[in-house]
Order: structure tokens, then C-alpha cells, then sequence
């Protein structure tokens, strides 16, 4: 039986043997990365999410800068396969166009052709440089780029820093960062008294060799903590406290936090090429955003047109270098025989490994572990939150974003009130003796009035895809929503999200001294939040009244 003919070959036939090809190979379309790979990885990411606590908190705050295979093919050559270019088929051509009349230009008028032009392309240029984007882009030399941070010379300005991002690009950087290393230098030998000539000529080395962004971002992020050059573990350690007393609290993916003294200081191991936690660790322009977004918030304890405690006090932060300190590894492994560690060994850490470590006041113990007395206690918890995250959105267009209970710290004083100014108005909130700290901004998002600082969450898909029911995954899932995955923008909805995921929190995992009557407010305020669109909009809910009132 004749097999059957190819059509496509017929189509060939018909044009004659001399239009007649070889085979050629064919291009085939197809993913590096197999289905069932993708989702053993995604599958062990979200096992880690679930199961690694935050710095002091036993459920997860920490983001992966997972590489994303969305969108990406490769090509694959597939031999044996005949490829023809799709011939035009036969018959009469087009009419083709009629001819359109220029108007004539009035000879008395200036031929102004070139001058448009001009302006155009200028207008267009403006345009790429000035306008505002939600998705932080910026154009440089014709190639558009995505950064997290904005125009850092503004930001960098309030330390008297500007001048390392504002050197003219026809003059060496080293001409305009000598005089600041120098002048960095003198302040810390007159304020410490010790310090050698030679440690800034290190950090100046990347620069004046021409090394990648990685060196620049490591050098900003040393000037933005006033140092020349990064200091030991150890002397951070003493500063605080007698190294000896130091005691692990809690452990997070990218680093872990102990109590030195009365403060707890989170080292972050940075610009390291080994893997820690099976993660890559974080890099100078990442953790150089969270400090000046954490630098921005404190500003938020100074009385002003907006002000409030409730966001955790930094006191310091500090770069660092070396091994891990035998003080540090040994509260380590006290920590991991009683509780088991879930962290590599920091063992693993060489000499040339940095860190940046964050002072923080000690805010108490985190929502999860904390045992709230009664219903006052719950409304007092859901009205420092509100008022704290009103004030940040006022001050700076905050959104916290990841605010579980993992990340809001509690303690107990003999304070009744406390009070916070919104909108140049006073207002005191009854605390029932209960004090409230917010902590880890990794995922937040701050308008400092001159760059926009926020973390690009659509690089990290894993994040919403945990366990359908889980109210915090659930909530990661609301966010993105109502962002469109533009995580730029400003969404005071997402604050929203997180005060609803309170209530649910309060509501089902929490155990207090409660009535029916208790939970049916609850639940009221939480269908009515559904509604709101701010923070600010939530505290004049009547859930609050008696709590709030005007100083």
C-alpha cells in the first residue's frame, strides 16, 4: 500500500526541482527545566517557609531571591527535519496606494521641521528620566533597567554621604572619595582613639580597580554605619555586654539573633560565596535598603507632624568580618542541643566571610509564643498595630507586608498610655500595660520622599504558593491581588490585609480570657475592614472607641 503523501511536499513539487532543499535542522522550542524538577524545588522551599522561624519568631519573615525560569526557553536543534520558508501564494497584486497631497507650507512662515524634531526626541528623554514608575525603572544609556532602590544620592545625603553618587562621569570616583575616607578616618581615630591608615585603602581598592556594583554597594553600606572599614564580631559583642553572657534567642533562613546585654543584636552573614541554609546569601545593595529603610522608621520615635513608638528601636548597625566568634558559636550550640537547630554550623565561616549585625532594643517575645491575659490585652495588641502602621503611612507610605505573628514583639510595663501624633493631632491609646514592637522590614515597602524602597516580590513566586487555608500564605495571596505584582506602588491595602490576618490569628490560634459577646466584636470589625482601604481608615472604627481619645 503507497504511503501517504505529504501535502507540504506537494506544495514543494509543484514549484520544481531546481526550488527543491536539503533537509535542514529545525528549530524546536522547548523548557531546560522538566515540570516535575520545578516542583520538587517548590516543594522544598515551601517545606523550609514553613517550617524556619524569624530571627525571634517560629514562623517564617525571610525571602529567597529564587531565580524565577518563568518565560525563559531555550533552543533545542532537532535534526531530520525538512524546513521551507512559506511561500507567498500566486495572483494579482495589490492596487497600490493613492498618492496623498503634501499641503503646501506658506513661504511667508519658517520651516520649523528641524525644530520639532528636536524637541520631541528631548521631550522624550525627559519623559524616560523623570517619570515616576511603580516598578522603580530607570534608563541608562539607552537599557532599561530594574533596580530596588531609587536614586540613592538623595537618601544618602542625610549622613553627608551625597557625594559618592554625585561624581561627574568625566572625573575618577577615587578624586571624590579619598577626601571623605579621609575625612571618616580622622573622626574615628578622635572618637576611638585607635584605628589604622591602612583598613580605607581596602575598602577604596574595589573602586579604584573598577570592580562590579557589589564593591560600590559594600562601600555605601559601610559609610551609611560611619565605619572606614568593617569591624570584628567581638567588638560589637563588647560594646553592649560582656561577650560570655550572650545567648542565642532564634534563628531565621539568612541569619540568626541573639541578646547581648539588654539588646538583641541579628547577624546577617552578606557578599559570601558559599551557600548558607542551602540559600545564597544576601548582598550589600540588599541589606543597605533594609538599613536605610530601618534608619527611616527610627526617625519616626522624634516628635513630628507623624511620630509613634511602635516600630522597633535600632540603635546601631554595624558591618563586620571575620570567623564566627567562639562566644556567638558557643551560645549556638546551647541553643540548637535544647531547641535543634535547623541552621548550617557557623562553623562553616571564614576569616574573609562579613556580616552585617542590626542593635535592637529588645522588644519582648513574639506574638506566637506570647500569652495574652484577656480581651483588653487583644484590643490593645490591634490598636498599638493600627495606630503604629496609620502613622507610617502618613510619614513615609509604609507597608510592612509581611506581618505575621511572628514579627510583632510584646512586653509587659506599668505604661497605661502612649501616645503618637497623626497629622499634627495628639492622640493617646490605652495600652492596658501591654507594649508593642514591629519588627523585620525585609519585604517592606517606605516612601522616603526622594526614593521609593520596596522589594520586588514577583522575582520570588514560591512565596504564594504555600498551603491553601494558611492564613498567612493566604494573606501573601490577597496581597498580590490587590498590587497586580507591581510591587512598587502604593497599596495601603495590603496593611489591611495584615490587621485582618490579626483578628483571624486572635481569633483561632490565640487562647485569652474571652466572651461570646468579645468574639462577635471581633468578628464585626474584621467584615468591616474588609471595606476600609488604609490603616488610618481602620482606626476610627468603632471597635476602638473609649481606647482612643485626643491628648
Amino acid at each position: 500500500m503507497a504511503s501517504r503523501q505529504d501535502p507540504w511536499m506537494d506544495m514543494i513539487s509543484e514549484e520544481g526541482d531546481d526550488n527543491a532543499v536539503n533537509p535542514q535542522a529545525g528549530v524546536v522550542y522547548g523548557r531546560r527545566r522538566t515540570q516535575a524538577k520545578k516542583q520538587s524545588d517548590a516543594q522544598i522551599s515551601l517545606s523550609r517557609r514553613q517550617n524556619k522561624g524569624s530571627f525571634v519568631t517560629s514562623s517564617t519573615s525571610s525571602w529567597s531571591h529564587s531565580l524565577s525560569i518563568r518565560g525563559r526557553e531555550s533552543i533545542v536543534i532537532e535534526s531530520n527535519v525538512n524546513l521551507q520558508l512559506l511561500r507567498k501564494p500566486k495572483g494579482p497584486s495589490k492596487r497600490p496606494p493613492k498618492p496623498t497631497l503634501k499641503k503646501k507650507q506658506d513661504p511667508s512662515l519658517p520651516d520649523l521641521t528641524k525644530e520639532k524634531e528636536y524637541f520631541k526626541e528631548v521631550d522624550a528623554f525627559e519623559l524616560l528620566e523623570e517619570t515616576p514608575s511603580p516598578l522603580c525603572t530607570k534608563w541608562t544609556m539607552g537599557v532599561k533597567q530594574q533596580t530596588a532602590i531609587c536614586n540613592l544620592s538623595p537618601i544618602l545625603s542625610r549622613w553627608g554621604l551625597s557625594t559618592i553618587t554625585e561624581t561627574p562621569l568625566d572625573e575618577p570616583a577615587e578624586k571624590f572619595l579619598l577626601p571623605i575616607f579621609d575625612k571618616l578616618a580622622i573622626e574615628e581615630r578622635e572618637g576611638e582613639g585607635a584605628g589604622t591608615e591602612t583598613e580605607p585603602h581596602l575598602v577604596q581598592q574595589g573602586l579604584l580597580d573598577g570592580e562590579d556594583e557589589c564593591a560600590s554597594a559594600f562601600t555605601q553600606l559601610l559609610m551609611v554605619c560611619k565605619q572606614t572599614a568593617p569591624v570584628s564580631l567581638r567588638e560589637v559583642l563588647s560594646a553592649y555586654s560582656d561577650p560570655c553572657s550572650t545567648k542565642k534567642l532564634g534563628e531565621g533562613t539568612y541569619g540568626e539573633a541573639y541578646r547581648v546585654g539588654s539588646t538583641v543584636c541579628k547577624i546577617v552573614p552578606i557578599d559570601g560565596d558559599i551557600l548558607v541554609n542551602n540559600e545564597v546569601q544576601k548582598k550589600s545593595k540588599e541589606v543597605l535598603e533594609e538599613a536605610l529603610l530601618t534608619s527611616s522608621l527610627n526617625n519616626l520615635r522624634k516628635e513630628g507632624e507623624n511620630s509613634c513608638t511602635g516600630f522597633i528601636d535600632t540603635i546601631d548597625f554595624r558591618v563586620c568580618k571575620g570567623a564566627y566568634d567562639a562566644e556567638l558559636i558557643r551560645a549556638w550550640e546551647d541553643w540548637d542541643a535544647e531547641n535543634g537547630s535547623e541552621n548550617d554550623h557557623p562553623k562553616i565561616f571564614s576569616d574573609e566571610q562579613c556580616y552585617i549585625v542590626f542593635v535592637l532594643a529588645d522588644g519582648g517575645r513574639d506574638l506566637e509564643s506570647f500569652v495574652l491575659l484577656d480581651y483588653k490585652e487583644a484590643q490593645s495588641l490591634l490598636l498599638q498595630v493600627t495606630a503604629s502602621l496609620s502613622v507610617a503611612e502618613a510619614a513615609c507610605e509604609f507597608e510592612h507586608r509581611d506581618l505575621h505573628w511572628g514579627n510583632i514583639l510584646l512586653s509587659r510595663d506599668n505604661t497605661e498610655v502612649i501616645t503618637f501624633i497623626l497629622g499634627r493631632k495628639k492622640m493617646k491609646a490605652t495600652t492596658f500595660g501591654l507594649r508593642v514592637s514591629i519588627i523585620d522590614f525585609t519585604l517592606s515597602r517606605i516612601n522616603t520622599g526622594d526614593a521609593i524602597l520596596f522589594l520586588d516580590l514577583s522575582a520570588d513566586p514560591e512565596l504564594f504558593m504555600g498551603e491553601k487555608g494558611n492564613k498567612q500564605f493566604d494573606t501573601y495571596r490577597a496581597m498580590k491581588k490587590v498590587t497586580k505584582d507591581c510591587w512598587g506602588g502604593s497599596f495601603p491595602k495590603t496593611n489591611v490585609l495584615w490587621l485582618i490576618y490579626l483578628v483571624d490569628i486572635l481569633l483561632l490560634k490565640k487562647t485569652f480570657k474571652r466572651t461570646t459577646k468579645d468574639e462577635r466584636e471581633l468578628r464585626s470589625f474584621k467584615k468591616r475592614m474588609s471595606s476600609y482601604q488604609s490603616a488610618r481608615d481602620c482606626l476610627v472604627d468603632s471597635f476602638f472607641t473609649g481606647l482612643l481619645v485626643s491628648a
